[in-house]
C-alpha cells in the first residue's frame, strides 16, 4: 500500500509536472535556509554562529522579490549595507526560483 505522501506526489508531478515540483521543493527549502544564505553573504561557515538569523527570516518570494523580515529597524540597516551580497547568495543557492531582488520589512508588532 502506497503512502499519502506518495500518492499526492504522483498526483502533483501527473497535473503539473516535474519542473514544477522542483520548484516547489525550492521554495519551501528556502524559507529554512536563511542561515546558510547569510553565511555566504557574511562569507562564513554554515556552521557558524550568525546572530542576524534569529533576528529575521524569510516572509515571502514573490514575482522574484524576495522579502525579509527583521524584528527590528537597526538589523534592517545592518542587511540593507549587506543586500547585493544576499541577493547573490540567494540567486547562487536557488536559481530555479528566480530572484530578481531583495527587501526588507519589520516584524509586525515591533
Amino acid at each position: 500500500m502506497k503512502k499519502a505522501s506518495e500518492i499526492i506526489t504522483a498526483l502533483f508531478k501527473e497535473k503539473f509536472g516535474i519542473d514544477f515540483m522542483e520548484t516547489g521543493r525550492a521554495s519551501a527549502n528556502l524559507f529554512s535556509s536563511w542561515h546558510r544564505i547569510l553565511a555566504e553573504a557574511w562569507n562564513v561557515s554554515a556552521d557558524s554562529e550568525i546572530t542576524a538569523s534569529s533576528h529575521s527570516k524569510v516572509r515571502e518570494l514573490e514575482s522574484g522579490l524576495l522579502t525579509i523580515e527583521a524584528d527590528h529597524p537597526g538589523w534592517i540597516q545592518i542587511f540593507q549595507t549587506k543586500q547585493t551580497e544576499l541577493l547573490t547568495a540567494a540567486q547562487h543557492q536557488y536559481p530555479e526560483l528566480g530572484i530578481k531582488a531583495i527587501t526588507f520589512s519589520l516584524q509586525k508588532g515591533n
